[in-house]
This record gives C-alpha cells, sequence and structure tokens, in this order.
C-alpha cells in the first residue's frame, strides 16, 4: 500500500514505461536509466535497455539538465534497482570484461562519430534559433544597409550602451523601445518571470545582434563541452587557444633539428611567458576544485561525465578565460551547495570585469551582484544594489505607479460622469505633461534605465502594475501515528562499485520533520533519498514505514518521464481519476491554475511545455496525492523566483514531513528555519550524521573554508 501511494505521488511510473505492462517497475529504475553511464563502471547491458524509451532531442528538453546532486549515484541506481530480479546477471554485465584492442577502437570511432553528430546538431539548433529572433534598434534592423552596428564603435570603449530597441521571437514581443548600459567592472543580475526574455537578451549580446563594441569579448555559458579524450584539467586550459597553439607550435620547433628553428622557438618561449604559461594548468586546477572536481576527477576524460558535470567544465573554461563580458544563464542549477558558495566568493572576490547572470537564488544574487536589471512590462529597469535593495526599490516604485494610476483613474471617472469628451481630453492631456515632466527630470537627475544615454522611453498615460503572482498549497495530511519512517542501522552499497557504501544509517522522518540533506556531490545523498522512498532495499539493517504513508517526491526525473503526448489535464486524471464536481476536467484545471500552469497551457501537449511548466504539472500531481511526507530534490530547478517563495510558504504550511535536497541556501533556511523541529544530514565519508547546529551554522563553516581556498 505504501509502495502503491509513493511511486502515484510523485510522477507515475506509467506515464514514462509506455504502458500498464511496465507498471511494477519501480519509478526510481527508470528514472536513473535515463542517465548516462556511471563515472567508474562499464555500462551494462541490463542497465541500457530502457533507453530508447527516452525523448529524442528536441527544443523543449535544450535547456534541462538532471539536477547536480549525486548525478553518479542516480547512474548507479540503474544497475542496483535492476539487478534484483536477475542480480547475478547485473553483477557479471556491471563487471564487464576488458574489450579487446580492435573493440577499443570500433568504440571510440563511434563516440567521436557521436560526438560530432552532436556537435553539429547543436550547431543546426543555434543557427535555427538565432533566425528566430528579431532586433530593430530606432528605426533599423542590426546589419541593413546604413546601420552603424557595434563592430564599428570605438576600439576603447568598454561600456555597451543600448539605445531604443525591440525585440521579438517567433512574432512575440519580448521588448519594446527599450535602453539599457552596461558598465565595465559591474555584475548584473537580470531577473524577472520566466519566459519573458531574459535568456534571449544574453543570446542576443552574445551573438553581437545587438551593438557591442569590437573590442568586448563576450562569453556566454549555455551549453555543456562535448565530450572527449581529453581530461577535465586540459579541456579548461584548451579553451586558451592561443596558449593552445604556441603549445602546439613549441613542441614542433622543440623536436626540429633545424638550427634555424632556435629563434622561433625564443619568440615561442617568449609568447608563453607573457600567457604564464606555467601557471595556466595550476589556475585551471583551482578552479575545478572549487566547483567540485577532487585530484582524479580532473584527470578524468571529459567524455566520462555525465552532462551536468560537463556544464561545470564549461563554466570553468568561462572563469579561467576571464572574458570582457561573462554571461551565465542560470549557472546554481548544475552546482551543488558548496560549488554555489564558491562560486559567489570567487565572483566576488576575483572578477574584475563586467558580469550578467540570471539566477533565481536570491541568496547569490544578494552576494555577488551590485546592479540589478529588471524585465518588466517589455522594458528594462536598473536599480543599483544587490536583489534586497532592488526589491525593496521595486516595492516602491509599483506602490507610486498605482498611486498615480487610482489618481487617473477617479479624475477620467469623473470627466466621464460629465459626458463632455473635452473633458476627457484635458485629464489625459494633463496626465501625459505630468508623465513628461517626470521622465525628464529623472532624465536630469541620472535615473533613467540608460544613465546618460539620450534615449528617453516616450511617458504614457498612467497604468496600473499587473505583478506576476503563483500559489502553491500541498493539502493538510491525515495524521499518522509515529514513527512515520525510519532508517534503522542500514547499511547499502552498489553492484559492482567498490568505491561506494554507505553504512550506518540511522534517521527517521515523522508528521512535521523538516530535514535538508547536504554534503558533496557522489557522497549518497539521492542514495539516502531512494532508500527512504522504498526504491532501494537496505543491503543491511531495517526499513520501517508507516503502512498508511504516502510519499509525494520531486526531482528533475520525474520531470522528464512526463507521458510527453498527453496534455496536463489528461495526464493528471490518468493519475488521479477520482475528482469532485460536475466537471473533473475543470477541477484538475482549477488545481493546475493553483501552481501557476496558465490556462493556455492545460491541453498543450506535455511535450511542447517549458521545463517550468512541466515542474508546475509534476508538484500539481504530488499535491493531488495527498502526501504525508515530501523528499524533494533539487526542487527550484526551472522555477522562477515568485514560483520558488511560494513553494517556500507552501512548505511553511505543510503539517507533514518534509526531506529536502537543494543548492538555494534561501529555501533551506526557510524550510529549516524552526530549529526545535528541524535538522541537518550530512552525507559524507560513506554515512549519515545529525550536524550539531543550524543551517546558518554549518553555511558558516563552508564559508570559511571556502574563503581560505579561494585567497591561496
Amino acid at each position: 500500500m505504501s509502495r502503491k501511494n509513493s511511486s502515484s505521488s510523485s510522477s507515475s511510473s506509467s506515464g514514462a514505461g509506455g504502458g500498464k505492462k511496465e507498471k511494477p517497475l519501480s519509478v526510481s529504475a527508470m528514472l536513473a536509466s535515463m542517465d548516462g553511464p556511471a563515472p567508474n563502471a562499464r555500462p551494462s547491458k541490463a542497465a541500457s535497455k530502457p533507453k530508447p524509451s527516452k525523448q529524442p532531442a528536441s527544443s523543449y528538453v535544450d535547456d534541462i539538465d538532471l539536477p547536480p546532486s549525486d548525478e553518479e549515484e542516480d547512474e548507479a541506481d540503474v544497475a542496483a534497482i535492476t539487478a534484483k530480479p536477475k542480480s547475478s546477471r547485473a553483477t557479471v554485465d556491471l563487471n564487464a570484461l576488458a574489450p579487446s584492442d580492435k573493440d577499443s577502437k570500433k568504440k571510440d570511432k563511434r563516440e567521436s562519430m557521436a560526438a560530432a553528430a552532436a556537435e553539429a546538431a547543436k550547431r543546426e539548433a543555434l543557427r535555427d534559433d538565432r533566425d528566430a529572433f528579431s532586433v530593430v534598434i530606432g528605426a533599423r534592423v542590426p546589419g541593413s544597409a546604413g546601420a552603424v552596428d557595434g563592430d564599428a564603435a570605438d576600439g576603447n570603449i568598454k561600456d555597451i550602451v543600448l539605445e531604443n530597441f525591440s525585440v521579438s521571437a517567433r512574432g512575440k514581443e519580448l521588448l519594446k523601445s527599450a535602453s539599457l548600459r552596461i558598465s565595465h567592472g559591474r555584475r548584473y543580475g537580470l531577473v524577472g518571470p520566466n519566459g519573458m526574455g531574459k535568456s534571449t537578451l544574453l543570446k542576443l549580446l552574445a551573438w553581437r545582434q545587438v551593438p557591442v563594441p569590437k573590442n568586448i569579448d563576450v562569453l556566454l555559458v549555455e551549453q555543456e563541452i562535448v565530450g572527449d579524450d581529453r581530461s577535465a584539467t586540459e579541456a579548461v586550459v584548451a579553451a586558451n587557444e592561443e596558449l593552445t597553439a604556441l603549445r602546439a607550435e613549441q613542441v614542433k620547433l622543440e623536436a626540429s633539428d633545424d638550427p634555424d628553428d632556435n629563434e622561433k622557438l625564443a619568440e615561442i618561449y617568449e609568447k608563453l611567458n607573457l600567457c604564464d604559461s606555467d601557471a595556466a594548468r595550476a589556475r585551471a586546477a583551482k578552479i575545478l576544485a572549487g566547483l567540485g572536481f577532487d585530484q582524479a576527477m580532473q584527470a578524468r576524460s571529459t567524455k566520462s561525465f555525465s552532462g551536468g558535470w560537463r556544464m561545470r567544465i564549461s563554466l570553468a573554461r568561462a572563469l579561467f578565460m576571464q572574458p570582457t563580458l561573462l554571461l551565465l544563464d542560470e549557472p546554481t542549477n548544475h552546482l551543488d551547495l558548496r560549488a554555489v558558495l564558491w562560486l559567489e566568493q570567487y565572483l566576488c572576490s576575483q572578477w574584475k570585469k563586467t558580469l550578467i547572470v540570471v539566477s533565481h537564488d536570491r541568496d547569490f544574487l544578494n552576494t555577488v551582484c551590485n546592479d540589478i536589471i529588471h524585465l518588466h512590462d517589455k522594458s528594462l529597469h536598473v536599480y543599483r544594489g544587490n536583489f534586497d535593495d532592488f526589491e525593496s526599490g521595486y516595492e516602491q516604485k509599483r506602490k507610486e505607479m498605482n498611486k498615480k494610476f487610482e489618481v487617473y483613474e477617479k479624475q477620467m471617472k469623473a470627466a466621464r460622469k460629465t459626458g463632455s469628451k473635452a473633458a476627457q481630453d484635458k485629464v489625459k492631456g494633463q496626465a501625459l505633461s505630468k508623465a513628461h515632466k517626470e521622465v525628464a527630470k529623472g532624465k536630469g537627475k541620472g535615473k533613467n534605465v540608460a544613465n546618460d544615454d539620450d534615449s528617453v522611453k516616450p511617458a504614457d498615460l498612467p497604468q496600473k502594475w499587473l505583478d506576476y503572482k503563483v500559489e502553491f498549497h500541498f493539502p493538510e495530511p491525515t495524521l499518522l501515528t509515529p514513527p512515520l519512517l525510519q532508517l534503522i542501522d542500514v547499511g547499502f552499497s552498489y553492484p559492482g562499485r567498490p568505491d561506494f557504501k554507505l553504512s550506518d544509517v540511522d534517521v527517521g522522518i515523522d508528521m512535521g520533520t523538516r530535514v535538508a540533506i547536504v554534503g558533496p556531490n557522489g557522497a549518497g545523498k539521492s542514495t539516502l533519498l531512494n532508500l527512504l522512498a522504498g526504491d532501494l532495499t537496505p543491503g543491511d539493517g531495517e526499513a520501517r514505514r508507516s503502512q498508511k504513508l504516502r510519499i509525494g517526491r520531486y526531482s528533475q526525473h520525474f520531470v522528464d518521464l512526463l507521458t510527453m503526448e498527453e496534455n496536463a489535464v489528461q495526464y493528471l486524471l490518468r493519475l488521479h481519476p477520482d475528482q469532485e464536481g460536475m466537471s473533473k476536467a475543470e477541477a484538475v484545471r482549477a488545481k493546475l491554475g493553483k501552481f501557476g500552469l496558465p490556462g493556455h497551457n492545460h491541453l498543450t501537449p506535455i511535450v511542447k511545455l517549458s521545463g517550468g511548466q512541466k515542474a508546475r504539472v509534476v508538484f500539481t500531481s504530488i499535491s493531488m496525492s495527498h502526501p504525508h511526507i515530501l523528499l524533494l530534490d533539487e526542487p527550484t530547478n526551472h522555477l522562477d523566483m515568485q514560483s520558488i517563495d511560494a513553494l517556500a510558504d507552501a512548505l511553511d504550511e505543510f503539517t507533514g514531513g518534509v526531506v529536502l535536497v537543494s543548492h538555494d541556501s534561501r529555501l533551506i533556511s526557510r524550510v529549516c528555519d524552526d530549529e526545535q523541529k528541524s535538522q541537518i544530514w550530512v552525507v559524507e565519508d560513506g554515512t549519515v550524521n545529525k550536524y550539531d547546529g543550524s543551517f546558518e551554522d554549518y553555511k558558516d563553516e563552508l564559508m570559511a573554508e571556502i574563503k581560505k581556498e579561494v585567497e591561496e
């Protein structure tokens, strides 16, 4: 009974398995089978069989990555879970015999061809993306006859000034007559609701479809590095193409017997010295270590890493290269808590150039950014200070704008009662005149978005600011007699993985319990969640669950397992057919609306929904299952700030138990703010220990360690 409810409350194994026959298979088995091969083991045939059910690469998964917490454990779960019926066969597969030289060459050739095909597909997708955007600057299109773009600008300019530009994507207007000044050396946070154009603006800057001075090199980190035989460290150092070319020339000249090459070799040595060649590898290793790569991982080939880890390598390459303008799109989605804190410290203390980052992590924006760019109502507004300063300034501005609108509406209402068009025109004229004066005054004081620019967005009549709001709610669970869930002296290891083992795990969860699971990647956080959910069976000890316990489970894997051909209403009705009211479909749509999925997306095939929209479908399903305990693995990925705040509020009012793995320290602080009922479980060194202190204490300890590393 408990297992059945646990499965339905997450996201239904039947939705991913492709039919009722697959229902007995564990959800975790299917979700784990979608990962790449385990880093330290050759993938078995048993583990690779479910892969055909994985959706083909297309636009709806382009920006989706697996959650960063314990990715390698998830890959090992395939072997552990699928090995249950035929353990001996699985063990043989996991310890496959070493291939012959001929097989190895064939394998390398296949992998090389696959990597080349993947790279070609990415280039093709990127080309199509560029064609989808339309940019108009003033009354011209960049690149048109008579246009003077950033490439023709003064080579000494370090600021980027965008004046009166509009952007559309496939006919949808994202920015209208917007202006922006990007000042050299500032660290900007770009915020606003999902789907409004934040990522688009980063791409346009990287593609130079808006004016960017030719001397400013721009780097956007948006895709993981293509895996090959190079080590992680070599891949990072290779990002410096000049240094790579010089070293290749050095090897060539040193092997030459021609005396005339000695002079050329001396020049190469001098250039290498100017590039600080000797320190390059050490600097690359230091950056990789900060992002979670130990020495053994730094020496591993990039093709052995999963997508999330290769994304970290891409980020390391960008930090190593130090471009004049660095653009980061949701960088914390691919990091664990410690790596996020390291990146915060590194950017604050080491980054002296310009940065624009899109992030939903409030603490990250507060720590890193000294300016906030707010995309609102198709315009760009710059606020000085960090995210907290922005919120304060935005709220004040919102109140002022709504107050002006109320005054204007009151005057217009009175004018309409007179029946005089002249009276109404007079009110409009006075309002427009006042708006023009305020715009001119703001420009004179340097308060305009573009500060010193001559471009000023035309004044308009007062309008009400319609803020985007969303609310999450989980229903009140029925009371169960404790203990609800316990792991007693549990031990667990994966077949064929002698490097990994959990021992002496003794933890429990009851109604009202709040737990944050922390620890380095690969230590066992996801394995612990699978043991709690019942998707893994302990090798030692005992797992006890209340007979009536229902578990609601969220992870990116469950989002990926949604039935793509169904729409959200069909999917939820199939999982939860017992709905009250005259219309079951309308009841489901009401629930989807509460979790922030727009009405026009309710009947859209799930395959066409964004990552954030799919996440809302999964959260709705969890709510409809009436869980007693929530197990949440990186729930903030693909959620905007308003949705994360709504999730935090919902968890705060939820009276059941909550177990959370997250890189978002603010969400952890919200969930674990009551020290009496909160626990911090630290997974490291093969066991789980309860931290003696609050989450803030744990975070302070990490920060002290990280500061020493960065400053060394």
